[in-house]
């Protein structure tokens, strides 16, 4: 059976969905404190719950969750001014289980040409914004 691009699409959304839920269970972390802590790796500076909730499209729910956990294991910080903050635990921690998931994704991309590294972004950025606008134009229809 030939898949549109629609379901292709969507098979390896989902399929690549799976393998980052994968690694967050052979590191050790639930797939919400996988995304919390791979964005303060990847920022590498304190981020607010909107931050992350407006990034990732965590529920604020989950990620509170998610983000209590990390603070009673003495891996994050929430500041007053709703910053999260790693502690000196959590820098070690985010070092051990959040490099080695960037360093696949930094393989993986060095593998692929200049073009195709650029075409690929532009190709997503491009489906990003015109679903959102179909999105939007959903909600005003309600």
């Amino acid at each position: 059976m030939i898949m549109n691009i629609r379901q292709r699409l969507n098979k390896n959304y989902n399929e690549l969905n799976g393998l980052y839920h994968d690694i967050s269970m052979k590191l050790g972390l639930s797939d919400s404190e996988s995304m919390v802590m791979y964005m303060l790796y990847d920022i590498q500076e304190p981020l607010t719950q909107s931050d992350i909730v407006k990034a990732t499209g965590l529920s604020k729910q989950t990620l509170n969750s998610a983000i209590r956990k990390l603070e009673k294991e003495g891996i994050i910080i929430l500041e007053k001014s709703k910053k999260i903050v790693m502690t000196d635990k959590g820098q070690v921690l985010i070092e051990q289980k959040m490099k080695p998931l960037v360093d696949m994704e930094d393989r993986v991309l060095a593998s692929w040409t200049e073009e195709d590294r650029r075409k690929y972004l532009e190709l997503i950025e491009k489906f990003k914004v015109q679903f959102e606008k179909e999105v939007k134009a959903y909600d005003k229809r309600k």
